[in-house]
C-alpha cells in the first residue's frame, strides 16, 4: 500500500535531493522504478479487508449453532495455552479470547493434546451461548459463522479480538448429482458492511481495537458457556426459557438477507 508523495498541487511526485530510477539492463529485463522521497501520503488509500483473499493459516473461530471452534493457528498464537476466557462486548460487537489458568473461574478449554503428544483443537459445546449470540447477531440459525482475529500484544501479554460485524456466512445447499444424490455444497455470503468500500482507510486501520490490557477492557463481560455432560430434551423448561429451539426460516430467505 506504500506510495511516494505526491504533490498536492499538481499531483507530482515531491523532487528531493535523491531522485533515481533504473533502465532495462543490458539482458534487457525491465527493474523497478525507484524514489527517494521524505515521507509516505496515505491520504484517499483503503487498507483492503484481508477476508477478501484467502484465508488458509488465518487464525479464526467458526460459530455453528450450539458449537463455537477456533482453528489451529489461533491456538498456536497464544502461545498453544489449553485454556481461555472469552470476553463479548454488545455494543461494539467483538469478542476478546485471552489465556487464562485451568482453575479460572468462567475459563474454557480450547486444545488438547492427544495420545502422540500433538496438539489438537477441542470443539466447545455452546449452546446458550449460541441462543443469544444468535438472536442478538440476527443470524440464522442453519448458517454457519466465520470470522477472522487479530491478534493484540501488550508486553509479554497477547490476546485475540474478533469483529463479529465481519462474520462470512456459509449455507450447506444440496447440490445432489448422479454419482452423490446426497452431495452438499458450501456457499459464502458476504456481510453487507462489505459491500461499502474496499476496507478501512489507512489512518482508521491504525486506531487500537481495545484501549487496555488491565483487567476487562471497558464495556466487555465475560462468557461463562456451560458445557452440560447430559443433553436435555427440547421440551426442558431451561431450553424454552433460553429460546434455543426456534423455528428455521427456509433457504430462500438465508441466500437474500441471512438473517432469521
Amino acid at each position: 500500500m506504500e506510495d511516494f508523495l505526491i504533490n498536492e498541487g499538481n499531483g507530482t511526485p515531491e523532487k528531493t535531493e535523491e531522485m533515481k530510477f533504473t533502465k532495462p539492463s543490458k539482458s534487457e529485463e525491465i527493474e523497478f522504478i525507484e524514489y527517494e522521497v521524505d515521507r509516505f501520503d496515505y491520504s484517499g488509500y483503503v487498507v483492503v479487508r484481508r477476508e477478501y483473499f484467502s484465508k488458509l493459516n488465518c487464525p479464526a473461530i467458526t460459530v455453528q449453532y450450539g458449537k463455537i471452534r477456533f482453528n489451529l493457528k489461533a491456538i498456536e498464537k497464544l502461545g498453544k495455552c489449553r485454556h481461555i476466557l472469552i470476553l463479548i462486548n454488545t455494543d461494539k460487537k467483538r469478542i476478546i479470547v485471552k489465556p487464562c489458568d485451568e482453575d479460572d473461574k468462567d475459563s474454557l478449554q480450547w486444545s488438547r493434546v492427544d495420545k502422540h503428544d500433538k496438539l489438537v483443537v477441542r470443539t466447545i459445546t455452546a449452546r446458550p451461548f449460541c441462543a443469544i449470540l444468535f438472536k442478538d447477531m440476527n443470524w440464522h440459525l442453519d448458517c454457519t459463522f466465520k470470522i477472522l482475529g487479530t491478534l493484540l500484544k501488550c508486553g509479554q501479554e497477547k490476546q485475540f479480538v474478533f469483529d463479529l460485524t465481519n462474520a462470512e456466512r456459509y449455507l450447506s445447499v444440496s447440490k445432489p448429482t448422479e454419482d452423490d444424490p446426497k452431495r452438499r455444497e458450501r456457499v459464502a455470503f458476504m456481510p453487507k458492511i462489505w459491500e461499502e468500500s474496499y476496507g478501512q482507510s489507512y489512518e482508521e486501520s491504525r486506531i487500537p481495537l481495545v484501549e487496555t490490557f488491565e483487567e476487562t477492557p471497558d464495556g466487555y463481560v465475560k462468557i461463562p458457556i456451560l458445557q452440560p455432560k447430559t443433553k436435555k430434551s427440547a421440551n426442558s423448561k431451561d431450553e424454552e426459557t433460553l429460546g434455543i429451539f426456534p423455528e428455521n426460516e427456509n433457504t430462500e430467505e438465508v441466500q437474500e438477507n441471512g438473517t432469521v
